[in-house]
């Protein structure tokens, strides 16, 4: 990872955009289907897919300010799932969660997010791992409920919304879009 260009960590974090709305989809056809473990599972990853993206940009603001990047932390990160899972809820909250000065439930939705990191974890290898608890197995089957699969649907459709605003807001290609679009006069208006 320490070997890729500047570009290069664009293009990553692009494939890991793309992966993530795949991941979306495939979880909505599950749910769809009736098959809410993996449903859960895919929505999931959807959320731990877009924690890496501020990961990847954070290593990218450091290179463009020719700062020293900490590659062994970054790589950890990459990889560990609370960590992708705590990336993913703090770009939520930058990004999706309007801000409440009078009542802080922008905070208390932050705050509540990093407490149940923890359970979304274990949720996630609820819906993936056949286990034994005690003296019961356990099935993903019958651990996740079609309301569980379809609030991380939901929880992972919020994520993918906060990204698309940030990719609106900070990407130079689709702010200079968007001033090319307003500059043009519009279909059926005469030009000057």
């Amino acid at each position: 990872m320490e070997k890729l260009t500047i570009d290069q960590l664009h293009e990553l974090r692009l494939h890991i955009f793309d992966n993530a709305e795949s991941l979306h989809k495939e979880a909505k056809l599950l749910l769809d289907n009736g098959f809410y473990a993996r449903a859960f599972l895919l929505a999931y990853f959807t959320c731990e897919e877009l924690g890496k993206i501020p990961i990847v940009v954070g290593v990218i603001g450091r290179m463009l300010k020719n700062e020293t990047v900490d590659w062994k932390k970054v790589k950890k990160r990459f990889r560990d799932h609370k960590a992708k899972v705590d990336s993913d809820d703090f770009h939520k909250y930058f990004f999706g969660v309007e801000v409440d000065l009078l009542r802080d439930s922008d905070l208390k939705w932050l705050d509540a997010a990093r407490a149940a990191s923890k359970d979304r974890v274990n949720q996630k290898n609820n819906s993936t791992y056949v286990d034994v608890q005690g003296v019961a197995v356990t099935s993903p089957l019958e651990q996740i409920t079609k309301e569980q699969s379809v609030e991380m649907l939901e929880r992972s459709f919020q994520s993918l919304r906060a990204h698309w605003q940030a990719e609106s807001m900070t990407n130079p290609i689709v702010v200079a879009a968007k001033k090319l679009l307003q500059a043009t006069p519009k279909s059926g208006a005469h030009e000057l």
